[in-house]
């Protein structure tokens, strides 16, 4: 052991040790750094200030300053209230927001040796969102804490869940989504069940600096003091950890227990961060690449300064989105996701190369047998199980059992029997033929681009579509019943496009794939919130949108959505053979004559569809699209043909069952089917990934 340490100090030492033709550029570097950042922040709070006409006067400053406000006039007096009541604490506010955004990215990415992470991956948005929830619900309790607490707990789950202190990037990330994920449907829960917090949790949600006096500010900051101790203890070992866990390790550093203490800082300062501004997505991201962008490496410095400028860039955002209020004011988490967006993706375009092997892990094949017999045993044991579901939905809780069996009555409108058909299945046909179509479409996803965690959810495809249909419905409610479709699908296939050209240099890696998908659907997100809110939608009506149900469906939604099944469905089946040709290489296709660019285009194409029509029929429904294919790959089916066949009939099935819950669980009360989906879901998706994808690169990174 000792001779390790030793040979891991020699090592390291050659590492630190500096060129003396470099030290005076590094300098230079961190000393333009410096300024800069104090520049950028003093220009950010000016142009706040002049955006939100908040500067009193420097007559009324200096009269403040020597006499009070007691001996100005009342015009003057105002202004100076506004100044320092209103104005002063959104930048106190702006300041600590974006610092800690700017502290917590650059924990991140440094301890992971990931320049794309940040606190957004932990879920402790969702987390900060629950416990708002809990407060405003539970009487007595304070909001801040709880939003502290539930965003600390999530990113503590979260990290338990990637593996703990075994935990790569790549887990990191997919456990944060998952959690993600989950955490959003409880709170959807908790919203459709008590709509009177809907309002509030929508306007939460896209952001905002505007602080009602100065205690609620106050608060958070001095919750600042213990984090910058924690922070200081722990720039040394950071500094170490970027050189790897081998080197550190052999220095004598307990990383495991780095690792644990890093997480759970950025995840308070994450929250608090939350707590001060909402869910302000990609400054913390933006700020400590912008900070390597300029030449500074070493955390020592590199920490500090994202602080800096995670602080002007908050302020500056607020401020563009004050400026724009002419237009339609718009929140700071929607300006910030419009600006943090693109940053992004231009990373994720131009930046390093992953530099863990699990992030360019290619799909495992499926298991193939020796016959069909087992594929005709699946789908005669699923097409029995959808029968018995429609049964359920259509007898269940009403009418006696013989009485749905008179046919004459059954069809007859003005009968008990007949009505009862037509409020329940049309609802659950669509629910099962939107399943199909997600299922399907998550199949030709992860097929196309051989990632297994392609799914339409995790891409931004079903956001994107769903936007698509809302602004439809809110513009132009005569125009979406006949075009909803086509726009979800130029939507969602945009979408798809932004996410291939933005990773296709990079081999279509599943981190960022990933990425891609979750920095698109975060601006998809808050365009959504920003339509509720600029429309003024009733927030419980648009959360149930945004969520996916099948709730009012008729004939008519059936007629609209069988063409697309009956196209859709055989155009996949027979496109599996190019999926089986596919999974074996680009190169082995070609080889057998197989227009790779074109097929898998042609295969993209069919699945943005696909998502599109379930997406414009019940909502941008999550899950079906990922968990379905991913479960099949145990079973023991032929090729890919079957398993779309069987993804198809397993997706109705799912979506019929949660269309059946959901209408009966909390009867009178109709939940949406996005809500059973995600119940059922998470646990899935959780599962799947802890007994395949997670499990075979344990050890990889």
């Amino acid at each position: 052991m000792a001779a390790e340490r030793t040979v891991g100090s020699l090592h390291l030492a050659r590492r630190l040790t500096v060129p003396a033709h470099a030290a005076p550029r590094q300098y230079a570097r961190r000393t333009r750094a410096l300024l800069g950042g104090w520049l950028a922040l003093a220009l950010a709070i000016v142009v706040h200030a002049l955006a939100n006409d908040a500067w009193p006067g420097a007559g009324t400053v200096a009269q403040a300053m020597h006499g009070g406000p007691s001996g100005m006039s009342s015009d003057a007096t105002l202004g100076w209230l506004l100044f320092v009541d209103a104005w002063m604490p959104q930048i106190r506010a702006g300041l600590a927001a974006g610092a800690c955004l700017g502290l917590a990215g650059a924990l991140l990415q440094t301890i992971t040796q990931n320049p794309l992470a940040s606190g957004e991956l932990l879920g402790v948005s969702a987390g900060a969102q629950m416990g708002l929830i809990v407060a405003l619900l539970v009487p007595g309790l304070a909001v801040l804490p709880m939003m502290l607490a539930g965003g600390v707990l999530a990113a503590l789950f979260t990290f338990a869940l990637a593996g703990g202190t075994r935990t790569t990037p790549l887990r990191l990330t997919l456990a944060g989504a998952a959690n993600a994920l989950a955490l959003s449907a409880l709170c959807m829960v908790a919203l459709t069940l008590y709509t009177r917090a809907a309002v509030g949790v929508v306007q939460w949600s896209t952001g905002s600096l505007q602080q009602f006096g100065k205690r609620g500010a106050d608060e958070a900051i001095w919750l600042l003091l213990p984090a910058g101790v924690a922070l200081l203890a722990l720039l040394h070992p950071l500094g170490l950890a970027r050189f790897g866990e081998a080197q550190a390790s052999a220095l004598g550093q307990r990383v495991g227990a780095v690792r644990v203490g890093t997480i759970l800082l950025a995840a308070a300062l994450s929250a608090i961060a939350i707590a001060l501004a909402g869910p302000v997505g990609f400054v913390g991201l933006a700020a400590p690449n912008l900070v390597r962008l300029m030449g500074v490496h070493r955390p020592a410095w590199l920490i500090p300064l994202s602080a800096l400028w995670g602080g002007a860039m908050l302020i500056v955002t607020d401020a563009i989105a004050r400026a724009l209020v002419t237009f339609g004011a718009l929140p700071v988490g929607v300006m910030s996701a419009v600006i943090g967006a693109p940053v992004l993706l231009l990373l994720l375009r131009y930046g390093l190369p992953a530099s863990t092997a699990e992030m360019t892990a290619p799909m495992a094949a499926g298991h193939r047998a020796s016959n069909r017999r087992p594929m005709a045993v699946i789908a005669v044991l699923v097409v029995i199980a959808l029968v018995a579901v429609t049964g359920l939905t259509l007898t269940m809780g009403v009418l006696p059992w013989p009485s749905v069996w008179q046919w004459r009555d059954v069809f007859d409108p003005h009968t008990a029997a007949g009505m009862l058909v037509d409020l329940r299945l049309p609802r659950s046909l669509i629910a099962m033929g939107a399943g199909a179509l997600l299922a399907g479409s998550g199949l030709l996803l992860q097929g196309a681009c051989r990632n297994p965690l392609a799914g339409p959810e995790l891409l931004g495809v079903n956001q994107a579509a769903g936007l698509a249909v809302l602004a439809l419905l809110l513009v132009s409610p005569d125009a979406a019943a006949r075009w909803s479709m086509p726009a979800a699908w130029a939507a969602s296939a945009g979408v798809l496009a932004i996410v291939l050209g933005v990773n296709a240099r990079w081999g279509l890696a599943p981190m960022r794939v990933i990425l891609t998908g979750m920095a698109l659907a975060g601006l998809l997100a808050a365009l959504a919130n920003l339509l509720v809110l600029q429309f003024h939608v009733h927030a419980t009506q648009a959360l149930v949108w945004l969520v996916g149900s099948s709730y009012g469906q008729s004939w008519h939604g059936v007629r609209a959505l069988l063409p697309w099944l009956a196209i859709c469905l055989p155009l996949a089946a027979y496109a599996g053979r190019w999926l089986d040709l596919l999974s074996l290489g680009d190169e082995t296709a070609e080889a057998l004559g197989v227009p790779v660019v074109r097929a898998r285009l042609g295969l993209l194409a069919l699945a943005s569809a696909m998502a599109a029509a379930a997406v414009a029929t019940v909502g941008p429904v999550a899950y079906v699209g990922l968990i379905v294919p991913n479960a099949l790959r145990s079973l023991p089916l032929t090729g890919t043909r079957d398993r779309i066949v069987t993804a198809a009939l397993a997706g109705a099935l799912l979506l019929g069952v949660a269309d059946l819950f959901g209408r009966t669980l909390f009867a009178p009360l109709d939940l949406p089917l996005g809500i059973v989906t995600a119940a059922v879901g998470t646990p899935l998706f959780l599962w799947l990934l802890s007994r395949t994808f997670l499990r075979s690169h344990a050890h990889a990174g």
